[in-house]
């Protein structure tokens, strides 16, 4: 017990430390509609209140924004605040490691059971701690949740009912889609029973026990639907991933999903998958409860979450890319699934390995070349293609070449556990260094795109004052209106100045957007300059904002308080309604707003 608790605590120390200094590389906030939402929903909760988007009721999971209020309220200042708020996160992202370890252990030795759970917080989506995003509170929860789903799999107790229940609960509150492991639970006791011996099996008076799932789910359903008829759903921002989709369109994004996930564990797990599979599936036969439990949980979790992510990658807010984003909680699993085999001596017969080569090489040789592409944005949900990206970038006029390149994958896989078997026993777990190498490659590139990303020059030093510059002006209690001009000329203040200023102030809240949109800087209200120079939003209504925060070309009929940033933003304290003084329309805006050489 002692050596286990040493192991964990130096995977977790590690992880900390490690991702805590790649964080601290990142300047400031580089995916920022998502950062501001909850650095905004953790400040306003750090300081008593609901948790609020500037202006407007926050609308995602709880969970992160009521665990790191405590942090944020114990800084000094906004920017202490941002970097403990990351610090915060490369420690939960290390956390993980505890759940993932017991749930190994269920099925491997201690040593497999820690390279295990050291593999799970070396995975490249990491990335998303160096951030103000909620991935690692839903990667530590989310592993709690596949721990105490196999526990009560494996032996369906009330107790342990509960308790799954309840970390699925705790799951879903980080990020919403993980609610969905609830419906894992049933389904997984369903493939147990059918594997189990006839004569082992649970009969029909067993499903009494499972009352606490079904009160749960009936409640649950009951209040959802309850919230749904009174108009108070509250989680928003996630109503286009069930409005916008068909099943031809999920059933082909579910197939790229699955793509995605063979490149996330180095295509190697994948080859060997269906023997791995069926090795269990046979244990389960012979009465092994945690092989059949652990093989339900595996297909349950892995169906659910892959459909999931492809309504989500199919739908209009998905932008036409792959998002192991919100894939990589699986990855446990995989890593379970792949030590065992090779635990249980990587047997495989032909059929099998010959099945999980010719799934693999029609999942990568049918993937469309566009979903790999050497794109900072795009890379950030699909971690898994970053090396592959920059294969496909050697010779980008002939994307077909990936498509061999990935195929050649798979058959260098195929040769690879042909090779290992041969070799030795013991050379069977050499194995593992492909997904090693392939977790450190791609976490070397997206952390390098990531860091030069946010390596944007945006405040002459970087003491709080001068990135907080808004809020050392304005009284508080009052709040700052933006108003930024979308053009080509004004886009490096948006993507830069704008961005920071709102993001390390306090007092900023609502967003007016004029001008021609050229990108989706910030959400906003979208406004138009009348002719008497009165800013309006669409529906004809005056903007009548205390302050505000303009681009440095616009003149504003009221007093100039401050300017902030190398860009040279003005702090306007204006007469009501808001006027503009030397722009009587938006397209004059775009003209006056910002200098040449802010182009």
């Amino acid at each position: 017990m002692r050596k286990t608790a040493l192991a964990l605590a130096a995977i977790v120390v590690a992880g900390t430390i490690t991702y805590g200094s790649l964080g601290s590389l990142l300047r400031g906030p580089s995916v920022f509609a998502d950062e501001l939402i909850y650095m905004d929903a953790t400040r306003s909760v750090a300081t008593g209140h609901a948790p609020q988007e500037r202006d407007r009721p926050y609308g995602r999971g709880l969970l992160f924004p009521v665990a790191a209020a405590p942090v944020f309220a114990a800084m000094p200042n906004e920017i202490d605040a941002y970097h403990a708020l990351r610090g915060f996160n490369a420690f939960l992202f290390s956390l993980a490691a505890i759940p993932v370890y017991f749930l190994a252990r269920r099925l491997l030795t201690w040593r497999l059971s820690i390279a295990v759970a050291a593999l799970s917080v070396a995975a490249p989506s990491a990335l998303y701690s160096g951030l103000v995003l909620t991935e690692s509170a839903a990667y530590l929860t989310g592993s709690c949740a596949l721990l105490a789903l196999l526990l009560a799999i494996e032996r369906p107790t009330t107790r342990r009912q509960l308790v799954a229940l309840g970390t699925c609960a705790l799951a879903a509150l980080a990020r919403p889609q993980l609610a969905a492991l609830v419906v894992a639970f049933p389904l997984g006791l369903g493939v147990r029973w059918l594997l189990l011996p006839r004569e082992s099996r649970p009969g029909w008076t067993a499903l009494r026990r499972l009352w606490p799932t079904a009160a749960a789910i009936g409640v649950a359903a009951l209040l959802w639907l309850g919230a749904l008829a009174s108009g108070h759903v509250t989680l928003k921002d996630y109503r286009d991933v069930w409005t916008s989709y068909g099943p031809g369109s999920v059933a082909k994004w579910s197939w790229y999903t699955l793509a995605d996930l063979t490149l996330y564990v180095a295509v190697v797990p994948a080859v060997i998958a269906p023997a791995a599979v069926l090795a269990h599936w046979r244990r389960g036969r012979a009465g092994s409860t945690r092989d059949a439990s652990f093989i339900g949980l595996f297909l349950a979790v892995n169906a659910l979450t892959v459909v999931l992510v492809a309504a989500f990658s199919s739908a209009t807010f998905g932008g036409d890319r792959l998002h192991d984003r919100y894939l990589f909680y699986v990855v446990p699993l995989w890593l379970v699934l792949f030590a065992a085999w090779l635990d249980h001596g990587a047997r495989a017969s032909t059929r099998m390995l010959a099945i999980g080569t010719g799934l693999g090489v029609a999942l990568l040789g049918t993937l469309p070349p566009h979903l790999v592409v050497h794109d900072t944005t795009i890379q950030f949900d699909a971690v898994a293609t970053a090396v592959w990206a920059r294969i496909r970038a050697i010779d980008p006029a002939r994307p077909g070449v990936l498509r061999v390149v990935l195929v050649l994958a798979v058959f260098a896989a195929l040769a690879a556990v042909i090779v290992a078997r041969r070799v030795s026993p013991t050379a069977r777990f050499a194995l593992l260094v492909p997904v090693v190498a392939v977790f450190a490659i791609n976490a070397a590139l997206v952390w390098d795109a990531r860091v030069k990303d946010a390596d944007l020059k945006v405040f002459a030093d970087n003491r709080p004052s001068t990135w907080s510059w808004v809020d050392r002006v304005v009284p508080e209690g009052r709040s700052v209106a933006d108003v930024f001009v979308e053009s080509g000329r004004c886009l490096p203040l948006n993507t830069g100045a704008f961005r920071w200023t709102e993001f390390f102030n306090e007092r900023i809240g609502p967003v007016f957007r004029l001008g021609v949109p050229v990108a989706l800087v910030t959400d906003g209200k979208n406004a138009r300059i009348a002719s008497d120079g009165v800013v309006r939003t669409l529906d004809g209504r005056a903007v009548t904002p205390d302050y505000v925060v303009a681009p440095p070309g616009l003149a504003l009929r009221g007093q100039e308080l401050a300017r902030g940033a190398l860009a040279g933003l003005r702090l306007w304290k204006v007469d009501r309604p808001l006027r503009v003084l030397n722009a009587t329309s938006n397209a004059r805006a775009t003209e006056v707003a910002c200098s040449e050489g802010s182009a």
